[in-house]
């Protein structure tokens, strides 16, 4: 059964072989970034890993800083792309909890905010933080589901998007450095 554009019989048959061998639902994936010159650093992807699956994944994108931190306002800042990052996985959460309830969506939007205070990244003001403090968002959705119906999506997308808990939870970061 195909609704808004997701398979959901194979969904439930990729979840079935998870429950089957729990190695089917690990994903493995990262990127590798390299400095360009000023601010800007390219980024490409590596393969991804699904279970006992390599997954060929060649993609990049250029990253940049505003001209008032130093770089030429050529692409997307960080910050951009790690929302976006967040919002891709909260929005595709969202329309599989939607689809799996039977709602037929016309439109779904995410607008995602936060900000920095750069006194924590200038090092000028040890109590401002570094990264955000706050994020907010808002989804504007237009289907036949009912408003308690897409309630219970967004809280489906708390519990469920990998890169919401991320953002939410305390992530173990394990750093190594490589002088050539």
């Amino acid at each position: 059964m195909m609704i808004n554009g997701l398979n959901l019989e194979a969904l439930g048959a990729y979840k079935a072989t998870v429950e089957k061998n729990a190695t089917n639902g690990m994903y493995n994936g990262g990127i590798k970034a390299t400095w360009m010159g000023g601010t800007k650093v390219g980024v490409t992807t590596n393969d991804l890993t699904l279970g006992n699956d390599t997954i060929s994944h060649d993609f990049s994108f250029t990253i940049d800083e505003p001209e008032q931190l130093l770089g030429a306002h050529s692409a997307p800042t960080p910050q951009d792309y790690m929302l976006g990052g967040l919002s891709g996985c909260m929005m595709v959460t969202f329309v599989a909890m939607c689809s799996l309830k039977g709602i037929e969506l016309e439109s779904v939007s995410l607008e995602i905010k936060s900000g920095l205070d750069l006194q924590g990244f200038l090092g000028i003001n040890e109590t401002a933080p570094v990264g955000f403090d706050t994020i907010e968002y808002a989804f504007t959705v237009k289907g036949n589901g009912n408003e308690i119906q897409y309630k219970e999506a967004a809280d489906e997308v708390i519990k469920f998007s990998p890169n919401y808990a991320t953002m939410a939870n305390k992530v173990k970061m394990i750093a190594s450095l490589n002088i050539l």
